[in-house]
Order: C-alpha cells, then structure tokens, then sequence
C-alpha cells in the first residue's frame, strides 16, 4: 500500500474554499460586471464591502505583525485605494467593522489573506470590465488597478511566503479562508453585519 502524497496548501485552499469563492463572486456583482451593466450604485456597494472587508482584516494583521514576520503588510494596504476610490464617488466611508477578524491569529489570518491577495488578481480582469461599462467609463479605479503590472509577481511571493508559513497548519489556513469568503458574503447581504 503506498502512503497517499499530502496536498499542496495552495491546491488545498482552490478545492476547498471553491464553492464558497463562487458563491461570492455571484454575490459581489460577477455577471454584471463581465457583461458591462454594473451601475454606479452597485459600484459604490461593491466598494463598500470591500473597504469594510480589508480595513478590518489590516487592523488584524498589524496586531499581529511580529506573528507574520516577513509579510510586508504596509505594502498591501488595500484600504488607502478604497477610501481613494469612494471619495471619487462622493460618498462617505463606511462604518468600520471591528468584529471581523477580531481575535484571529496569524494561522488564521493567512487564510484571509489568501483571500484578499488573491482579489488582485480578479482586479485586474474587474479593472478592465470597468473600462467596458458605460455608466463607469470615466471611472478610474486604484483599488481594481492595484498592484498593476506587479500584480502577478507579488502574488507568486505571497504564494511562496503562505506555503512555508501554513506548513503543519493547513486545515486552519484552509477553514480560515472559507470564513473570510463567509465574511464578504455576509457583508454583502447585511452592509450593518460586524
């Protein structure tokens, strides 16, 4: 009998959180935003929900900062982009959600930063949908831009940096991640959810 080879944190995470991640992207506007017809509304929601996703889960990572030594999380600010982008919609921030990762350790937060790191990567195909629909042509998105052409580079690192820290903590990276697809869904449904 051969011993079965353990799965790669990154595969674990695609299989595992997939149907959650799907779930999601139906929730956060997928098919309007490939077809062109998101509206200005809609826009300044998706927004919110984002900003009130990553400014909760950049107060959880900077407590635990010395727990995710050689994670430059001041360089992954997300939060700057998005108040940038809803203040060129004219609309006041939202209120922040301090219950989102509240008490998360640093194995845990891998796992949400799985899930926010990996939003670059769908920003990039999101910023040029954008550019294709009428009501937001003349909007010009920093939080979608993101990383620009470092977008590719910067998540193969944070892809090298995750598999060494989650080595021996994989199901809590892997139940971490779907929680965090869980929170954007959550935001969505319910914009009072903390």
């Amino acid at each position: 009998m051969t011993a079965s080879v353990p799965m790669d944190i990154l595969t674990q995470l695609k299989l595992e959180t997939r149907t959650r991640h799907e779930q999601t992207e139906r929730l956060l506007y997928a098919q309007k935003l490939m077809a062109g017809l998101l509206t200005r509304d809609e826009y300044v929601h998706l927004l919110s929900i984002h900003y009130r996703f990553h400014q909760a889960l950049e107060a959880a990572v900077a407590k635990q900062a010395g727990s995710l030594v050689g994670y430059d999380y001041q360089a992954s600010r997300k939060t700057p982009w998005l108040v940038a982008d809803l203040q060129r919609m004219g609309v006041p921030l939202p209120n922040p959600t301090t219950g989102l990762f509240a008490g998360w350790n640093a194995t845990q937060l891998l796992g949400a930063l799985y899930v926010a790191e990996g939003s670059m990567l769908g920003g990039q195909v999101i910023a040029k949908a954008l550019r294709r629909t009428p009501a937001l042509a003349d909007v010009e998105s920093q939080f979608y831009g993101g990383y620009g052409a470092q977008t590719g580079p910067r998540w193969k690192a944070f892809c090298t940096y995750l598999t060494q820290r989650a080595e021996g903590h994989h199901t809590d990276v892997v139940v971490a991640a779907d929680q965090a697809f869980g929170y954007f869904q959550h935001l969505a449904a319910y914009p009072d959810f903390s």
